[in-house]
């Protein structure tokens, strides 16, 4: 099975799967909570063990020295371990919830022999474990691939109300998938029939079991981090093992080891795992991340997994459970602050090595089928591998009751303030700009009229150039297999130049607020045929025909809120006339691909690879055309991980034409927002945009997050709660053997290159997460009249 994908806790529905108990049945009755600490410091303990005497169950205690176990009614001995620690033993009498003294745990004052590795090995642990390395290379080298079939729940808690309340369950959803697995690492699942709380609408349940945290594997990617396998090859480098205790298990001897990393500077595993004697196979494991893996708003990230024996001495999981806490900051009006999250699966019905492998497996990650949401209640009943609680099943009757009531005053204003945010960030129906003032419209896209077809169309006002503009576009599917689909939009409307930075950007806010706007725009009225389809995995060729009459426009306003004393840009002009040309372009996405109901979307993962290439032509010989060029450019833009020390971001662009280019079609490199931080463009160039016809950029974003402060060691320093990354890059722009107009005069170019270098100090306000402020510094290298130095304190943009 392959790892968790990045995005997975980058969700807030963390949408990973993970272990829900321990190596016996786990039981059923009141919980036992309580705090570890440590008697020398007074500081509290994570990740101590908390075992149940002559039941098997345990648990670890989060960062803060907490647990919570539940027990049978009765006398229970509870045992507190550590690695370093003497053991504690705590005995009562539990016939309901019950709070533990604080439990204290007293350091050795020496390591204790059992946990030291030597080379020999003669350590039981370590002779263990390598065992187990063994046992599951055995394994893997005999399965090509295996299907299953699976139940998964996803549960959201508000954390200050009672947990056997139903008011204490935000959200809820459940689906019944079908996953295939294939070597080396490939895998896709399909989404058969999914329901929800009347609170989230059914097209945002995605809820699988994802990818499993797979310890098979060597590494493991949890976002930026890429984590050591406590079965890795090279386990015994990076990890510390004792044995904690012998338990029988279905008649069979299991060792129950603690994992400890032996690095405080590497992102590693905290917690234990259960390995069959004789046998080596691993039976169950319960972990936790250590200080140094870390993110945004989510903390006590735990992950438990139960495997069983499937048949012909296949070892899988059976039952898996991810969870983990979300804090705000600040207070998020119709949201808990405090909210814990639990994502469980029960997988059934392995198949192995029966080949045959799922249509688009390889580029589909997840497929949603088109049926998923007709399944009635009677069937999923019957498919459902566990109950819901009567706590799950009043949540669900609660939550449906509560959306059928008329919504009150307070629901209607916060609604209303929701939908007027989302309705101004989208620009089909309002936007600001410096050459169309205000501008109010409606859009719509229908996409229920058929699988296969697509009608999109927009019409609105704008009222400083007073003028209507309309858009209508409908797009047809040939083959669902081959992506292929043919294309039609009209418009009549203004539309902004291509630029390299802010392709894509909506700079309505900034605009209205403050004048600023890194882009140029001009009107046009025509229609273009377009023709795209899948090449090979992973790509899409895209062709399209353009007939439309280009003219420029002028800066009608310079309003601003807060009446700036800032110069309104200008918007430079160009010869108005008919352009009718060809244009293509090719790109490579690594990005797994979403099926849902026929559609397909990209979904977003840390890290990935994009290659586009493309080319416009336009020349009156060949099509009546009133414009003679040739444009051509080529973008890479690159994400990973490096060294295990942050992410690195890479945007390099090359760009070149031939003939006469308008200025319209000016390669750009534009200065972004101009206020807030920017990663992925330069922050140094005072509000000035610089065009060619020929251009490149090289730019490269590098996110050590805490890890560089940690690896320096230095007491002060290495405990810094602040992040850190570093960008810089160069770019040239300039014209060759180009016919100059008299408009080229207000055009900047970069003949040489501008080089920009710079750092930014993150996690400056956790404690009003989401609002987590940054400081960014940055400096010019180059001689342009641009500042040559740039401070500047905001939320930095996130990562694209």
């Amino acid at each position: 099975m392959s790892a968790i994908r990045s995005s997975s806790i980058a969700l807030l529905a963390a949408l990973m799967a993970a272990p829900a108990v321990a190596a016996q049945q786990r039981a059923t009755g009141p919980a036992v909570e309580g705090t570890v600490y440590d008697t020398v410091s007074g500081k509290p303990i994570p990740f101590a063990v908390i075992s149940v005497a002559g039941t098997g169950i345990s648990t670890l205690t989060n960062r803060a020295g907490r647990f919570r176990v539940v027990v049978n009614v009765g006398e229970v001995e509870l045992e507190f371990r550590k690695i370093g620690f003497r053991r504690q033993s705590v005995i009562m009498t539990v016939a309901d919830d019950t709070i533990v003294p604080d439990v204290f745990l007293t350091p050795l004052p020496v390591e204790l022999a059992t946990i030291r590795v030597t080379a020999r090995g003669d350590d039981p642990a370590t002779r263990i474990i390598r065992q187990a390395i063994a046992r599951k290379n055995d394994l893997l080298s005999r399965i090509h691939d295996y299907r299953y079939d699976a139940y998964v729940k996803f549960i959201l808690r508000d954390l200050n109300k009672d947990e056997d309340s139903t008011e204490s369950i935000v959200l809820i959803t459940e689906s019944q998938t079908m996953a295939y697995w294939e070597q080396p690492d490939k895998y896709q699942e399909t989404i058969t029939a999914r329901r929800q709380s009347s609170n989230l609408d059914a097209e945002r349940n995605l809820v699988s079991v994802g990818q499993i945290v797979n310890f098979n594997k060597n590494r493991i990617d949890l976002e930026k981090y890429s984590v050591v396998s406590p079965t890795a090859d090279d386990a015994l480098q990076h990890y510390r093992y004792h044995i904690l205790d012998t338990l029988e298990v279905r008649g069979r001897r299991v060792f129950r080891l603690a994992i400890e990393p032996k690095s405080d500077v590497a992102p590693l595993f905290v917690g234990m795992v259960d390995i069959a004697d004789s046998t080596f196979d691993v039976l169950a494991i319960e972990v936790g991340a250590n200080d140094v893996i870390r993110f945004p708003f989510i903390e006590n990230l735990r992950y438990r997994q139960l495997m069983h024996d499937v048949g012909d001495d296949h070892w899988m999981p059976s039952e898996i459970r991810f969870s983990a806490e979300v804090h705000f900051g600040i207070p998020i009006p119709g949201f808990p602050e405090h909210l814990s999250f639990v994502h469980s699966a029960s997988l059934r019905n392995f198949r192995f090595d029966e080949g045959s492998p799922p249509v688009g497996f390889g580029e589909y990650l997840v497929v949603v089928d088109k049926r998923a949401d007709d399944v009635d209640s009677t069937e999923w009943a019957e498919r459902r591998a566990t109950p819901l609680s009567a706590t799950e099943s009043g949540a669900y009757t609660r939550i449906d009751s509560l959306e059928s009531l008329p919504p009150s005053l307070g629901a209607i204003l916060l609604t209303g303030t929701a939908t007027t945010l989302l309705l101004s960030n989208n620009a089909d129906f309002f936007h600001f700009n410096r050459v169309e003032g205000a501008y109010l419209g409606a859009g719509w896209t229908w996409r229920d009229l058929s699988p296969d077809f697509i009608l999109r169309a927009k019409a609105g006002y704008a009222f400083g150039s007073e003028e209507w503009q309309v858009r209508l576009g409908a797009q047809y599917r040939l083959s669902e297999r081959r992506r292929l689909w043919i294309g039609a939009t009209y418009s009549d409307q203004v539309v902004a130049r291509p630029t390299i930075v802010s392709s894509g950007y909506n700079p309505t806010y900034l605009a209205l607020f403050t004048k600023l706007d890194p882009l140029n725009y001009y009107h046009e009225r025509g229609f273009t045929l377009s023709l795209s389809t899948k090449v090979v995995d992973f790509t899409q060729f895209r062709l399209q025909y353009n007939d439309s009459y280009h003219r420029s426009v002028p800066v009608v306003t310079d309003y601003s809120v807060f009446n700036s004393g800032r110069l309104v840009r200008g918007n430079q002009p160009f010869d108005d006339g008919r352009l009718r040309s060809l244009s293509a372009s090719l790109q490579y996405d690594s990005r797994p691909l979403l099926k849902r109901k026929g559609r397909d979307f990209y979904l977003n993962t840390l890290t990935y690879t994009r290659i586009t290439l493309g080319a416009e032509v336009t020349k009156p010989s060949l099509i009546n055309s009133d414009f003679d060029f040739r444009r051509y450019f080529v973008r890479l833009r690159r994400r990973q991980r490096t060294f295990n020390i942050g992410l690195t971001t890479i945007d390099a662009v090359a760009a070149i034409s031939t003939g006469t280019l308008p200025a319209h079609r000016y390669f750009t490199v534009d200065f972004g927002n101009g206020v807030f931080l920017q990663d992925g463009g330069f922050n140094t160039m005072n509000e000035r945009n610089f065009s060619g016809n020929r251009a490149a950029m090289f730019f490269v974003h590098h996110d050590f997050d805490r890890q560089l402060f940690r690896l320096s060691r230095i007491p002060l320093i290495r405990n810094l709660p602040v992040t850190l990354s570093v960008h810089g890059g160069a770019f040239w722009t300039d014209f060759v053997n180009h016919t100059r107009k008299l408009s080229d005069d207000f055009v900047l170019t970069a003949p040489t290159a501008y080089t920009e270098l710079g750092f930014t100090i993150g996690n400056l306000t956790p404690m009003w997460a989401p609002l987590n402020f940054a400081a960014g510094f940055a400096w010019q290298l180059s001689s342009y009249d641009t500042s040559k130095f740039r401070f500047a304190i905001g939320i930095p943009s996130p990562l694209q």
